[in-house]
């Protein structure tokens, strides 16, 4: 650890208890204190400098705050932690906190996380408690934001307070295994299981001993654990495995542990942690069939405890969520509840302040992360097959590259030597193609490193003679000239960023490694990783600065799992570049509203008070969970029922048929909707956002939905389900809807429409052809559409409560009384030219739709109305990657 990292320890371990961060002078004389201890122990001096330097990184530290998340628990919940907690020695817990502060983590993310895994270890339940029991719940976390820090502490107050056998789950391939493996050993363990030296938390005591029946090398064989030579009734510490969700070797830890007499096992309560829970674990086979083998062997696992506590962590918990019940009955009593669902709990965490996740990325008020790529069609399309011939890199990619080179070579000015630096490579599924990425990547990083040792200690002139130095120059000129320092500081480090790149392969036939473990790499390690699902789960790349991203998958899990970019960047986010697609970009931002929106129900879902079940039901009629739900049964099935509740929702027709005849078809629907509207009233303007007819006859949309001709992959506006739903409100008395033509006061191309002049709002494209045209992120309405029709008191009253500028659309849904909102959108689209930067150009000029229904999405136990939606296997192929479990095949 650097100095000024043990004398930052000092100062936020002191800070540990107090709310409010002291003022700078205090906080700088403490600072100054402990920086004198430590040089009278250890004869390290802290320059004017250092104590500047960690008095500005305490401060920010000590700033960062975590919530407490959300949670839905089961009608029988009866806690016992409270009752306990006084009697248990929190031995490892303890420590654990300490190796926290050790590492980092801010004082106040600490002490939530305290709070957070006592909810959780409470939920579970009591390792003391007589007889029978078993419990099931899950967390559900944010990709890379900490889950594995999360259940590391979950597993050290389990063990303090009575827990014997630990089982972790830990993802399909052994460099995860191995890396969750080592985690746990610095964390929990405090022995190195592959040296067998002390490690981590040892120097915070070493009074009690976990023992590990599994290494960073090896999973669990019998062969092993009979070399320990003792049953579980002679254990007096806990014991933990740390496993691959391989069938083979799950049913190898079964048969060891049944060789264990029935009264040991007895003895013994046993909670199992399921990392990446949603991965393999779920049974996706029918009812009427035997469970799949990982799932079975799971199942089979915990029957062997008449004490066990199942608690999965994920980021992505559909398919947990959505085992599929015939009924709330069944769910509670039937063989349903034996499997895997997450009945007694369920807790969403927050993430910390300083979490680099999708809306840090691609949200509204995103970062400067993204660079398109767009020129791979030739070289290295996204669609490839197995022997498709890859000769030679994108220019795209071998900028990321150098973008990576000059982003070290930056890190290293700002005094971060002896970290980790990583780049990420997941631009194909097949490992052919990857250990083919992997040779030109090579002969790329030997070029640069070659140019670098002769010219980089050259004068600026000299050196960017050479071409290779003079592209470098070029990426930091272009990109990273703003972030400091100057080229000739950068120039100075190149070679120092480059000499220790490694170039390695992460997949099911690789014997590469992503250990970035202290006692192997105790001065950092710097890599370009280069994979597939490898690179998609679970995996840590320590010091992520550039990711090269080339995947087609709609499938929402699969895509943010695949963002291995999410994470914690502190002292270097400002170099983090994520090289994409225009379309794989797209697909983040409407993924990230989409998550964003489920989020907020849960909160509101908790107010609530919704239970585990509850929670299913309500979660099963939301729209940004359709893909989850039909994932596993697309296997066999033509068509895919799904019930989704509309109340509360915005439906857009954001992807349209690109053939001349539909969009001429479409615009003369929608242009008669403003002409029957017409001959109704005449239009009020509002709010600036355009033409507005109040309370007219459903039968208008009725007859606009019916006649449009609708895009198959835009299955949202599919026009029966809309009928349904328009119908059943009708029945409700609610035969009314507000119509709004979106005229643009500031944009200047504009069209006329039965004789009003609407300025076309503008749109970008992720796709604009003759065939299709894809709206970017898959929206059409723009923020604040949706008040349209609304006073200024109602919509006063739906921004109540929201702290952010920017309210949610969804808030003005939940406004009492109002009426559905029609609106009608012609937009000037373009996809933007990224030669040539033109941000005004206009491809053509399309009609489009949105409907705005009114409700509170996330507020009611049960939807009143459902309508049902059809996923048919056209819409699945275009939308859809292959299963992921395919990229473990070489093909």
């Amino acid at each position: 650890m650097k100095n000024n990292e043990k004398l930052l320890f000092q100062v936020l371990d002191a800070l540990e208890n107090l709310e409010e961060t002291p003022e700078q002078e205090k906080l700088t004389e403490l600072t100054k204190a402990y920086a004198a201890a430590l040089s009278l122990t250890t004869g390290i001096t802290f320059e004017e400098n250092d104590i500047h330097d960690v008095v500005r990184e305490a401060k920010t530290k000590f700033d960062i705050r975590m919530g407490l998340g959300t949670i839905f628990k089961a009608i029988d919940y009866e806690p016992w932690l409270i009752k306990r907690q006084g009697a248990i020695e929190w031995f490892f817990w303890q420590r654990y906190k300490k190796q926290l502060g050790k590492k980092g983590f801010p004082p106040h993310v600490i002490r939530t996380l305290d709070k957070v895994t006592d909810k959780i270890l409470d939920h579970a339940e009591d390792p003391k408690k007589e007889g029978k029991w078993a419990r099931k719940g899950m967390v559900v976390g944010h990709v890379q934001s900490g889950k594995t820090a999360n259940y590391i502490g979950l597993i050290s107050k389990a063990a303090d307070s009575g827990y014997m056998v630990i089982i972790v789950l830990a993802g399909l391939l052994n460099s995860l295994r191995s890396q969750t493996q080592n985690r746990i050993d610095q964390d929990f363990i405090g022995i190195s299981t592959r040296t067998g030296k002390p490690t981590g938390v040892a120097r915070f005591g070493m009074e009690r001993k976990p023992i590990s029946f599994t290494t960073t090398e090896k999973d669990f064989h019998k062969q092993t654990a009979n070399t320990i030579q003792m049953g579980l009734s002679s254990i007096k510490e806990p014991v933990v495995f740390v496993l691959k969700k391989n069938k083979s070797t799950l049913d190898n830890l079964h048969k060891w542990l049944s060789g264990q007499s029935k009264q040991e096992i007895m003895d013994a309560p046993m909670l199992l942690i399921d990392d990446e829970a949603d991965h393999a674990s779920v049974n996706t086979n029918a009812s009427d069939k035997s469970p799949t083998a990982i799932n079975y062997a799971i199942r089979n696992l915990l029957s062997l405890f008449p004490k066990s506590s199942y608690i999965g962590y994920t980021a992505t918990p559909f398919a947990n969520i959505f085992i599929d019940p015939e009924s709330e009955g069944d769910m509670q009593n039937g063989e349903k509840y034996r499997d895997l669902f997450p009945r007694d709990f369920i807790l969403s965490l927050d993430p910390p302040d300083n979490y680099v996740g999708p809306d840090r990325i691609f949200g509204q008020d995103h970062d400067n992360f993204l660079r398109s790529v767009d020129d791979v069609e030739d070289l290295l399309p996204v669609r490839h097959k197995i022997d498709f011939n890859l000769d030679e890199l994108p220019p795209s990619l071998i900028a990321s590259i150098h973008s990576f080179i000059i982003a070290k070579a930056i890190r290293l000015t700002r005094g971060q030597m002896d970290e980790n630096h990583s780049m990420m490579i997941n631009a194909s599924r097949f490992n052919r193609i990857q250990e083919l990425l992997n040779s030109l990547v090579r002969e790329q990083i030997l070029e640069i490193k070659q140019a670098v040792t002769n010219f980089s200690s050259l004068p600026k002139s000299d050196a960017l003679k050479n071409t290779v130095l003079k592209e470098l120059n070029h990426i930091w000129d272009s990109d990273f000239s703003a972030c400091e320092p100057s080229w000739e500081k950068v120039q100075q480090k190149l070679k120092d960023a480059c000499d220790p790149i490694e170039i390695i392969t992460i997949n099911s036939k690789s014997t590469d490694s992503l250990d970035f473990s202290e006692e192997q790499y105790p001065q950092g390690r710097s890599i370009i990783a280069i994979g597939g699902l490898g690179l998609s789960r679970g995996l840590t790349l320590e010091g992520l600065t550039v990711s090269y991203f080339l995947r087609n998958s709609m499938m929402y899990d699969t895509l943010l799992q695949m963002g291995r970019w999410f994470g914690y960047r502190d002292g270097y986010a400002d170099l983090c570049r994520i090289f994409l697609t225009e379309e794989a970009s797209s697909w983040y931002q409407h993924i990230t509203e989409s998550t964003n929106e489920l989020r907020s129900d849960f909160k509101e879902m908790e107010r609530a008070r919704l239970t585990t079940i509850d929670f299913e039901l309500k979660i099963r009629s939301h729209p940004t969970a359709l893909i989850v739900t039909a994932r596993n049964k697309m296997k066999t099935a033509k068509d895919v029922p799904v019930e989704i509740a509309l109340a509360g929702r915005l439906v857009e027709a954001s992807v349209l048929l690109g053939d001349e005849n539909s969009l001429k078809h479409n615009w003369k629907t929608l242009s008669d909707v403003i002409s029957d509207s017409n001959k109704i009233k005449k239009p009020e303007t509002d709010n600036g956002l355009g033409y507005l007819w109040k309370s007219l006859p459903s039968s208008i949309v009725r007859q606009a939905v019916q006649s449009f001709h609708n895009h198959p992959e835009c299955m949202l506006t599919d026009h029966r389900p809309l009928l349904q739903y328009i119908d059943w409100l009708d029945e409700q008395g609610n035969t009314k809807f507000d119509i709004l033509l979106r005229s643009n006061i500031n944009e200047k191309h504009s069209i006329t429409v039965d004789g009003l002049k609407v300025n076309c709002i503008r749109r970008r494209t992720a796709e604009l052809n003759k065939n299709r045209i894809e709206f970017s992120k898959r929206r059409v309405a723009g923020v604040g559409d949706e008040k349209a029709g609304l006073t200024l008191e109602e919509i006063q009253y739906a921004e109540d409560g929201y702290k952010s500028k920017i309210v949610p659309d969804k808030a003005f849904r939940k406004v009492p009384g109002r009426n559905p909102l029609f609106m009608i959108f012609f937009a000037a689209i373009s996809k933007k030219d990224e030669e040539n930067k033109k941000d005004d150009a206009v491809d053509k000029t399309v009609a489009t739709f949105g409907i705005s229904f009114p409700g509170d999405s996330g507020g009611r136990r049960k939807a009143e109305k459902l309508v049902q939606y059809s996923v048919n296997t056209i819409w699945w192929a275009k939308n859809m990657i292959i299963e992921e479990d395919d990229e473990l095949l070489d093909q």
